[in-house]
């Protein structure tokens, strides 16, 4: 094939291709052709002409295609494809980011209490304090609408001026048919105007928000056993003698079974890894207790659970990181030994009157 040869080649690629984040990899690929067919060529004035008319050619397809009147837009790195699908979306997200809030514990929205989940053409979402919903669809231009009548449904928990403030404005974000865009790292982006969500899945999450070994290792009391599908969960609590489980480097230890300790080692990715696991039945409160407790604790305990902050005295155990598991929440001995003042009274909110003193009926004499 003649120099002009390959360059018309590649002038009708582009033609027929007119580059975008898709067609970079055929682009690509159209390249390599060019360099193996002139690797054949014996001089190197005509290979580096060949090579110069080639780039001419592919940097052509960039310009915008014929009857166009603006560019084609080429996504940013970070930026990735449109989701026109809310199946290739489907399931439980964590909210990374609502506008410039970032949910986490130290501004009182710990882990799993900011959520989208995604099911059933349904979407069911809380940005830390009330639950709404609605019936939506996603377009091929990536835009989410909602297909309901635009009213809300949502929970009634009373929140301070500032939560209850972004509630309103996160709830109608969902009504203002946002455009809907892949991240990287097991993330996507909601974009409505200069307002943005971004969505991350919470085993992501959890590898992103790792604790340090330090902000785990101590005495802890375990307060509640609790199994979650999604944002739905149900609990129990551990019993009336709930003992305290003490964590260190190589092992941990639960002052109502002292002879049966499980050893563990932590791991890169926060976990408690189990390297001796023990047969739960022989520790005596399990066995004796009528409760689910004891047997939930121990449970968890022996199987390798990822560990999670939760609060600046409270941290919590997991079995199942993603959609569904099980945890184990607990707070610092130390905390429940020395506990902290109370917290101000919330912005907006007067504290209530003291009770009035009982009326006492007069006798006669």
């Amino acid at each position: 094939m003649s120099q002009i040869g390959v360059v018309l080649k590649l002038s009708a690629f582009c033609r027929d291709n007119p580059i975008s984040g898709r067609h970079y990899v055929n682009s690509r690929r159209t390249l390599i052709e060019v360099r193996t067919f002139s690797s054949r060529m014996t001089k190197a004035p005509r290979f580096c002409f060949l090579v110069s008319m080639a780039f001419g050619a592919i940097a052509a397809c960039t310009e915008t295609s014929e009857g166009s009147e603006d560019p084609v837009a080429v996504p940013s790195p970070e930026v990735g494809q449109l989701v026109t699908a809310l199946e290739d979306v489907e399931g439980f997200w964590l909210i990374q980011r609502f506008e410039d809030f970032e949910p986490s514990w130290q501004n009182g929205t710990p882990w799993r209490e900011a959520y989208v989940q995604i099911s059933d053409d349904y979407l069911t979402y809380n940005v830390g304090c009330n639950q709404s919903g609605n019936s939506a669809v996603l377009g091929r231009d990536g835009v989410l609408r909602d297909t309901g009548d635009g009213s809300r449904m949502q929970t009634l928990q009373g929140c301070e001026q500032v939560r209850e403030a972004r509630d309103r404005r996160f709830f109608a974000f969902f009504g203002s048919s946002p455009q809907v865009r892949t991240l990287t790292e097991g993330r996507i982006l909601m974009k409505s105007g200069e307002r943005e969500l971004v969505l991350v899945r919470p085993d992501r999450w959890r590898a992103i928000n790792k604790p340090s070994f330090s902000e785990i290792e101590g005495r802890w009391v375990p307060q509640m056993s609790t199994e979650y599908d999604g944002w739905e969960s149900a609990g129990f609590g551990i019993g009336e003698n709930p003992g305290v489980v003490t964590i260190e480097r190589e092992r941990i230890e639960w002052s109502r079974c002292p002879d049966a300790p499980i050893r563990i080692r932590w791991t890169a990715d926060a976990r408690l890894t189990v390297t001796d696991a023990v047969d739960i039945e022989e520790c005596a409160a399990v066995a004796r207790s009528s409760d689910d407790g004891p047997r939930a604790l121990m449970t968890i305990l022996n199987a390798n659970p990822a560990a999670i902050r939760t609060g600046q005295d409270y941290i919590t155990l997991v079995d199942g990181s993603g959609k569904k598991g099980r945890r184990i929440d607990f707070r610092s001995q130390e905390s429940i030994l020395n506990p902290p003042p109370p917290p101000p009274m919330p912005q907006g909110l007067t504290p209530p009157p003291p009770p009035r003193a009982p009326l006492r009926k007069s006798t006669a004499h």
